[in-house]
Parts: C-alpha cells; structure tokens; sequence
C-alpha cells in the first residue's frame, strides 16, 4: 500500500469549505480507490502559517481559494520558504484560484505556464509579466506545480491529483459520486464581460455609457469620436490607455455579453440574437462568439440556459 501525503495551506482568509473540501473528497476517493483495489491511499493533512514542520515529507502542497484579498496579493517570505522545500523534496505544488498569486509571487512559476480565475487575468499579468497565463485554462499541469482557475476549480485540482497518483478511472468515479462535471471544459465558457469603470477619464466613461445604449447599432470609431468633440486617435488612445483595449476590442464584447444575456434568457433565435446586438453578418458572429467563449452560440445555449432552440 502507497500513502500519497497532501498538505493544504489553511492561510489567513482561505476558503474554508476548500479547506476541508479537499480533505473530504480525498477521504471519497479512498473508498473508490478500496472499491478498485488500487493500493493508493491519499493522506491529507491541514497546516496554517503557525505550525508548519519544516522536516515533513509531503508529495501535494495545495493552496485554496481565497475569500478576499488580504492575503494573497502580499508577499509571506516564510511561506515561500516553506514551499521552496517541500518543493526541493519532491513535492508538487498545486494552486486554485488566487493560489497562483502566492506561488507567482515565490517565483515558482516563472517561465511556466499557469492558470487563475479569469476575473483577475489583468492584475496577474501586470504583476508577473514572466509568467505564461493561459486564462482559458481550468488546469494546468507543469509537471512539479499545478494551477487550476475559478473558485471552485479546487475541485478540478482534486480530479486531477488524484489522477496523477492513480488513475483517470478514479477520478471519474469520484466526479460520479460527488455529481460533478469533469469533463472537459475551458474558463471561457463561464467568462463574463465585467467592463472596467474605475479608470477616472471622463471621456472614456462617457463613450462607454453611450456604447451601452447604441451598442445595436451600426458604430464606426470616427462617428463615435464625432459624437463626443475628439479625433478619432484621441479617442483611440484614451480607450486604450483607461481600459487596456480599443474601442473596437470593447464594443465587441459589450456584443457578445449581450448576446449571452439573450441567449440565456430569451427563447429568440441566434440570428435573430445576432442581429439584436449589432451583427448583420450571422457567420461572423458565430465565428467571434466560438473564438470568444470556446463554444458555439448553440452549444452556448444548451449548456447555460434552460430554454431549447431549433437553431
């Protein structure tokens, strides 16, 4: 019999039923393990910043979500110290959500690929320009760290260390037991156009406000930098230097987050929906609505809303 030990980094404002989620469902996983006769068995123990044994042999380091952000957007030398360790004795490290902000900020992963929630691509990549964010991902696996995306991508954490150790079998299962999706998904499908406000131009907040009610029509930058008294570089600059995107960029999410909103809620078909949020062009829209989201507006609607379409 092999016992995989798993620590969980219980730092201040973890998430607690991450905490102990992981401990719940590598007990689940035991039992699937024993129903098998997979001779793994997954040991998990629960550390804070206080009690850390510097003399433990662990194979998974796994730092949970978070419910605010007290503690992850600052720097814990001790804790770093603590994962450069365990990490030089072999053991993996492995993050959900805001987990990939502490293991950045310790450098384990630079030059590496990696994943976090899609809400906070834009602070990361400010932070940690040497690190490779793939902000579709719900996991990547870099081998010796592990990163998964959204809140509750714990879960996938989970799915996927169990794999490592055992098998996909047990994973599998587990996902049965628990009724949980497993399969393969991408943080796209759940992203949300959360337009940023917070910028202090003027101008800029005014063209968005506008964009807000005439994004239906048909818009081109020099009408829009006409409507409001500037040239159409000025305007330009001014978008990218408040938003970190053109006016074009903008606009054709302001698109497609209305077109979700429709989809979800509405029994309207896609082309009826395509042409309600400003596309004459059906083909082209579909074809920004895959390269958006990783799914067509149809599959779109059958994953997220409840009503059907014959489209």
């Amino acid at each position: 019999m092999k016992t995989i030990k798993i620590e969980v980094i219980n730092y201040p404002t973890a998430s607690q039923s991450a905490v102990h989620g992981v401990v719940e469902s590598m007990t689940l996983a035991n039992t699937i393990c024993q129903q098998f006769d997979v001779s793994i068995r997954f040991d998990v123990s629960v550390s804070t910043l206080e009690d850390f044994d510097v003399e433990r042999v662990v194979d998974v380091v796994v730092l949970p979500p978070c419910i605010n952000d007290d503690f992850y957007t600052q720097t814990n030398t001790p804790l770093n110290t603590y994962l450069l360790k365990m990490q030089q004795r072999g053991a993996v490290l492995a993050s959900a959500c805001v987990g990939a902000f502490i293991l950045a900020r310790g450098g384990f992963l630079d030059n590496k690929f990696c994943t976090t929630h899609w809400r906070l691509v834009e602070p990361f990549r400010a932070d940690f320009p040497q690190v490779k964010l793939n902000d579709s991902a719900i996991i990547v696996n870099e081998g010796n760290v592990i990163t998964a995306g959204g809140r509750m991508a714990w879960l996938d954490l989970v799915f996927e260390i169990i794999s490592l150790f055992t098998s996909p079998t047990i994973a599998l299962s587990l996902a049965k037991e628990l009724v949980v999706d497993c399969g393969l998904r991408d943080q796209r499908f759940y992203r949300q156009f959360v337009p940023r406000l917070d910028h202090g131009d003027e101008l800029v907040l005014r063209v968005q406000r506008y964009l807000d009610e005439h994004f239906a029509e048909p818009l081109s930058v020099q009408d829009i930098a006409s409507k409001h008294f500037v040239s159409a570089r000025t305007l330009q600059r001014r978008f990218l230097n408040a938003i970190d995107s053109t006016l074009v960029q903008y606009l054709q999410k302001l698109r497609l987050h209305n077109a979700c909103q429709l989809m979800q809620l509405t029994k309207n078909g896609i082309a009826e929906i395509s042409y309600d949020v400003g596309y004459q062009d059906v083909s082209a829209f579909r074809k920004v609505f895959r390269r958006e989201y990783g799914l067509t507006p149809t599959e779109f609607r059958k994953r997220f809303s409840t009503y059907s379409s014959s489209d």
